[in-house]
């Protein structure tokens, strides 16, 4: 049960120990494979655990049952530097209390919603929610641009009458999210487009953008054989 558990989550590396589950939920209480742990300070590899400590973290939904992993982040203590330190886990930042792939997935959700609308279909709040998208922003997503032709780049208001906006950047043929600016600056915008590649950039056909958003000069410099079009929606 164990293993079939195991590759229904599939998360890499991590290992289903225990579940539960009622009607609405499913519960489970994992490990991670790895049994060791990077100090942050020194690089130095450690075998000594220092402590165990539990939380909980929200992943995404399975068979329509919102899904909580019980996971141990394990302390070690340096041999090198002689200090504990929290291990790093690849499918949650530290102090979170959610998954990387459950924000972007709510992310996602809130470019092609609201985040109202958004924190209500998934049992959430309206600043857990903005929380989730601004650890997306901040946070590279590992993307695949190479077949990109057409361009979207729209802007999302995270807290209305606040000036909290966020720069969406999406491919308009597989409607895939290719990266989120937290910022309106051309440089921000400028920085994303340019991890992409020449090659990417050149074979643009189109950019869409809203047309709230003051980025048309950026695109001709960036895109040069896109055309620009603007979405009066």
């Amino acid at each position: 049960m164990k293993r079939v558990m195991t590759k229904i989550l599939n998360l890499p590396g991590v290992i289903v120990e225990d579940s539960k589950e009622t009607a609405e939920t499913l519960i489970l209480s994992v490990r991670v494979e790895k049994k060791t742990g990077a100090c942050p300070r020194c690089g130095r590899i450690s075998h000594r655990l220092h402590q165990n400590k539990g939380h909980l973290v929200r992943d995404l939904p399975i068979g329509g049952r919102e899904v909580i992993l019980k996971v141990n982040r394990r302390r070690f203590k340096c041999e090198n530097c002689q200090k504990p330190f929290s291990e790093t886990l690849d499918f949650v930042g530290n102090k979170k209390s959610f998954t990387y792939r459950y924000a972007q997935s709510v992310t996602e959700q809130v470019i092609h919603s609201d985040v109202s609308n958004v924190a209500k279909n998934n049992g959430l709040t309206e600043e857990e929610v903005w929380s989730m998208v601004i650890s997306v922003a901040k946070k590279v997503i590992p993307i695949n641009v190479e077949n990109l032709k057409i361009l979207g780049i729209d802007e999302i208001s995270l807290v209305k009458g606040q000036g909290k906006i966020i720069v969406v950047l999406v491919d308009l043929e597989s409607h895939k999210l290719l990266g989120l600016v937290p910022s309106r600056t051309q440089s921000q915008i400028e920085k994303v487009m340019r991890q992409w590649g020449g090659k990417v950039l050149s074979q643009i056909e189109e950019v869409s953008m809203d047309m709230t958003g003051n980025y048309k000069s950026l695109v001709q410099k960036m895109c040069q054989n896109a055309q620009v079009t603007v979405d009066n929606d």
